[in-house]
């Protein structure tokens, strides 16, 4: 359950003598643009990893090589990487 965003009841005057508008005491987005932008890198590599899986139509044979086999299990696991790095980086 989310708490609602507290305010500071008496705003500060400034010193022309108004008063401010009262400020959020938490921030409201848990995460800055960069944050965002490596959540989206991180979610296309991993569109872009499960969509090289279904690139073969027959049976993945490994004498031959084949993206499913070798490229997909690398770009998923950056892309599992990526997201991990946004969500943990302050």
């Amino acid at each position: 359950m989310t708490q609602p965003t507290q305010t500071r009841k008496n705003p500060q005057p400034t010193p022309t003598g108004k008063a401010t508008r009262p400020t959020p005491a938490v921030d409201a987005m848990p995460f800055r643009r960069p944050n965002y932008l490596l959540l989206g890198a991180g979610a296309i590599l991993l569109l872009i990893g499960y969509s090289l899986l279904l690139v073969p139509a027959h049976f993945v044979d490994a004498k031959e090589f084949s993206p499913a086999l070798y490229i997909a299990p690398v770009v998923i696991m950056g892309g599992f990487g990526t997201l991990l790095y946004a969500i943990l980086k302050r």
